[in-house]
């Protein structure tokens, strides 16, 4: 049986949209070239043997809008979280500030802020799997008003565009922050922003409104939303540096 071909990886680099694309490109045995963009952001291209780098690069240039969608996506993408605790004076955050947990008894499940304390009450001791299920709960209702709230500060700053105000949901999303739907104008946030600064939120909330004017990541969209808020990669840093 034959070996298959397989040179050693090379890294490129491309000039596109005043922007440098970073790829690794090795040559192998096949047909047709393939594209992969990893959750790092690293993009990684497989091409027939025999062909050559200025074959591929015109490839890339081609593919480049569909590579710089993924990695957006994946940069949007909430840091993978270490397991969270949940026993007594584990620390969980709200509006970015830490809290210590602590159990009460009480008649019915609740939640409340005490001082520098997250106050689990129940009429019996809970497990952890329903600590957390009271948790989210309790999450999911702060952010109703708290959603509405940021809306209220990022709003204003679109009125030069006389759009309809969207509409906010409330969605426990896996890897995402939140999402928009810009034909209805529907804005679906994480309840989990609501661990974060106010500041965090509302950069979140802005870019999603910004998907109402400019639908994908493209270097218009950037140039719009470092308009409204020019400080956004700041917020950005901290909310992905939250800890979870």
């Amino acid at each position: 049986m034959p070996r298959s071909f397989s040179a050693a990886p090379r890294r490129e680099t491309l000039a596109y949209q005043n922007q440098s694309l970073h790829y690794t490109l090795v040559f192998r045995s096949r047909r047709t070239i393939g594209f992969a963009v990893r959750p790092d952001g690293s993009v990684h291209i497989s091409a027939p043997a025999g062909t050559s780098p200025e074959w591929v690069a015109q490839q890339v240039l081609k593919k480049a809008d569909w590579i710089l969608k993924h990695q957006q996506a994946f940069a949007n993408r909430p840091a993978p979280a270490p397991a969270r605790l949940f026993d007594a004076g584990s620390v969980h955050y709200y509006q970015g500030f830490p809290y210590r947990l602590r159990f009460a008894t009480a008649s019915r499940p609740t939640v409340a802020i005490e001082a520098d304390e997250l106050v689990l009450g129940a009429p019996v001791a809970l497990t952890a799997p329903q600590v957390e299920t009271l948790l989210q709960a309790w999450y999911a209702r702060q952010a109703r008003s708290l959603f509405a709230e940021s809306l209220e500060r990022v709003w204003p700053r679109f009125a030069e565009f006389h759009l309809g105000r969207p509409t906010l949901f409330v969605r426990q999303m896996r890897s995402r922050w939140g999402s928009c739907t810009p034909r209805t104008a529907r804005i679906r946030l994480s309840p989990e922003l609501v661990r974060a600064r106010p500041e965090c939120l509302d950069y979140v909330l802005l870019h999603e409104c910004c998907h109402l004017l400019v639908g994908d990541h493209s270097k218009a969209f950037y140039d719009l939303q470092t308009r409204l808020m020019p400080d956004w990669q700041h917020w950005k840093t901290e909310l992905n540096a939250l800890p979870k």
